[in-house]
């Protein structure tokens, strides 16, 4: 493996990681009371939790634009749904609820992207 292609991408993904927990904080800042103390110390585990799915995934070593691209898509998407359902035409009082509800999709989303990945992976050595 080249290892300029290998950081190339490497670094896509971290950069991919980082876009999304700065959007996510943007998201969460917008929506809650920022202005007490109280509320970034509640804040902190939220954060830890909804960026865990996309950061996580950062940590496997692959060498695949399709990973990278599907984490991306899997990280897009993600913030589509946090943003409509915070600010968009059917927010109401519970839609916070999505900070705790969609990691659990988004981390079945990254395992169904890894195994799609390591199954190209292995069909391809052979």
């Amino acid at each position: 493996m080249n290892y300029d292609r290998w950081n190339e991408r490497r670094v896509s993904t971290l950069a991919v990681a980082i876009i999304y927990a700065i959007w996510i904080e943007t998201i969460a800042v917008r929506a809650g009371n920022s202005s007490e103390l109280r509320w970034w110390l509640s804040e902190i585990p939220f954060f830890l939790w909804i960026v865990a799915p996309i950061a996580a995934a950062y940590l496997v070593r692959w060498d695949s634009w399709l990973y990278t691209i599907g984490l991306a898509a899997i990280a897009t998407y993600s913030l589509y749904i946090y943003e409509r359902d915070m600010f968009g035409p059917g927010a109401r009082s519970t839609s916070a609820l999505i900070f705790v509800f969609l990691p659990l999709y988004q981390w079945a989303a990254v395992a169904m992207l890894v195994a799609v990945v390591w199954t190209i992976r292995r069909l391809a050595r052979k």
